[in-house]
């Protein structure tokens, strides 16, 4: 009885010793490779609506799926190709989903980083998850901005970053679910 007590101690911080290792390894892993620093600028940038430095620190293209819904037009049109082209689906995610720099700055930027939305990015809990599935260095910056709750099953915001030349850049911007 008095070896399976130790044993089970010896087992517990153990565990205990190698979660808080890990942990350790992961933080320094993301001040290493740079990418808590990238969001904090990416914070500031949005917040004081910087385009020009925002386009820096972009892709070319960033793929956005609420860029393609985020007025009652651009709904209405999105509703008319679902009812009238047959491969509306196909084109929305091979093509239409890819939204321009530039075209992104003028058109979804404003309607995106709103105050509200910059401050709960701020505010709330950001989860840093690296991609491993591809052969580009690629982490996902989560932030839970809607809370579950009793009507609501909860909502992430999820921004991906890609390393180009030693830099990383925003290439996604997305939501779960």
């Amino acid at each position: 009885m008095k070896i399976k007590k130790i044993t089970t101690i010896f087992l517990l911080v153990t565990i205990l010793y190698s979660c808080v290792k890990l942990k350790k390894e992961n933080q320094s892993s993301l001040v290493e490779n740079g990418i808590e620093k990238t969001w904090e600028n990416f914070l500031t940038i949005v917040q004081e609506k910087d385009k020009a430095a925002f386009k820096e620190v972009s892709s070319k293209t960033i793929r956005c799926y609420l860029c393609l819904e985020n007025t009652l037009a651009e709904q209405k049109e999105l509703d008319a190709k679902r009812e009238s082209d047959p491969d509306w689906y196909n084109q929305l995610y091979d093509k239409d989903i890819y939204i321009p720099i530039d075209r992104f700055i003028n058109e979804d930027f404003d309607l995106i980083f709103n105050p509200e939305f910059v401050s709960i990015l701020k505010e709330k809990k950001t989860i840093f998850y690296k991609n491993d599935n591809e052969e580009v260095e690629l982490y996902e910056v989560l932030v839970t901005t809607t809370e579950p709750s009793a009507e609501h099953e909860g909502g992430q915001h999820s921004f991906q970053f890609i390393k180009k030349k030693g830099e990383w850049k925003l290439r996604e911007i997305g939501t779960i679910p």
